[in-house]
């Protein structure tokens, strides 16, 4: 019985800290929307708050705008640049020294571009544009 009582106080407290938690966000939206409310809420949660249990900080996440600011390259596509951009040829090593990717990595993208004819294979581990 003692466990279960103090499952639940600790559920409760998870709870509050929760409600507390979704306040935050919720004075964040009105805030970002001009809405003239206040921010008080009026809710059982609010009657049955404890003090002792502290509220954590609400991070917040970057604007849409900055993530549109710059375009997603994917892997594959930087790796078929930095072949086109090598000339006659360029070795798996090179490779991975330019981009940063692992060989794993590497060996799974130069498939998907050899099975899209865009590169060819001039050796083992040696790679040139079609």
């Amino acid at each position: 019985m003692k466990e279960l009582d103090t499952f639940v106080k600790t559920f409760g407290e998870g709870l509050r800290t929760l409600a507390q938690g979704v306040h935050a966000i919720a004075d964040k939206l009105d805030s970002y929307a001009g809405s003239s409310d206040d921010g008080n809420f009026e809710t059982e949660f609010d009657a049955a708050a404890d003090d002792t249990v502290q509220p954590e900080t609400v991070k917040e996440t970057p604007d849409v705008a900055d993530a549109k600011e710059k375009p997603a390259v994917s892997a594959t596509a930087v790796v078929y640049e930095k072949i086109c951009a090598a000339g006659k040829s360029i070795t798996m090593d090179q490779l991975g020294e330019e981009t940063g990717f692992g060989r794993r990595k590497l060996s799974n993208i130069l498939y998907q571009l050899r099975k899209q004819n865009k590169i060819k294979d001039v050796s083992k581990g040696v790679y040139t544009k079609k």
